[in-house]
């Protein structure tokens, strides 16, 4: 029995640390495109879906080599209402690689890092 216990001691701290590295890294990425990316307004969407809180569009904008992109691209919620008004959107998209871009007002979340903070605890305590 103790055995087991400690399987799955290691394995649920494992896999908080495996969230908490998702979650650190997704924030680097952020972070790394809005030092790095060139700016352009997304063309007004026609639509977009919405699974559970994924919202999923597809985005065209051009570079400013004048380069046409077109990608689907899930968005976070806060542009829904700048999309339905017809406000301009705004992307930051990697010069080298402009089919790699985020949105303008993304915002990095903790949620990754303190679920595998969470995660991990929770194993070394109750496993």
């Amino acid at each position: 029995m103790a055995k087991k216990s400690i399987v799955f001691k290691i394995l649920g701290v494992v896999a908080g640390l495996a969230f908490m590295a998702a979650g650190f890294s997704e924030r680097s990425s952020l972070a790394h495109m809005k030092a790095i990316g060139k700016t352009a307004v997304v063309d007004p969407i026609k639509d977009y879906t919405r699974r559970k809180s994924i919202y999923t569009a597809e985005f065209s904008f051009t570079t400013e080599k004048g380069e046409k992109i077109t990608a689907k691209h899930s968005f976070p919620s806060e542009l829904i209402a700048d999309f339905e008004a017809g406000r301009p959107v705004s992307v930051l998209y990697d010069p080298n690689r402009p089919h790699e871009f985020v949105f303008e007002k993304e915002k990095a979340s903790w949620y990754m890092v303190i679920g595998g903070i969470v995660f991990a605890i929770a194993a070394l305590l109750f496993a």
